[in-house]
């Protein structure tokens, strides 16, 4: 069985969110359950630098990109090309309990 994998990232630095993407889609594409979170300030990433390869996580069966953020989320700003769903700050450790192992890219 498959370990359900959640991948936070905590930085909307380029680089960690570079890292944070590549090993979603690593895991992704081995068909291992997984999830991209991004947290705080790092759901700018999807507005600053939309990429194609954010989209590439939806076609490789992974879970939405988790956003959760104390700023207020637009999702109209959003990408339409990627799938995701905000969560609360407040029941982001919940959220990350249901998770075998949660990679912190920050």
């Amino acid at each position: 069985m498959n370990k359900k994998i959640a991948i936070l990232q905590c930085s909307a630095e380029p680089d960690t969110a570079t890292e944070a993407l590549d090993m979603a889609l690593s895991l992704a594409s081995f068909d291992q359950p997984v999830q991209l979170i991004l947290s705080g300030d790092a759901f700018s990433c999807l507005l600053d630098n939309p990429s194609k390869r954010y989209g590439m996580l939806e076609l490789l069966d992974a879970e939405p990109i988790g956003i959760s953020s104390h700023s207020s989320v637009d999702k109209n700003a959003l990408p339409s090309s990627v799938e995701t769903s905000v969560l609360p700050p407040e029941n982001l450790k919940e959220h990350l309990n249901q998770f075998d192992e949660v990679l912190q890219f920050s």
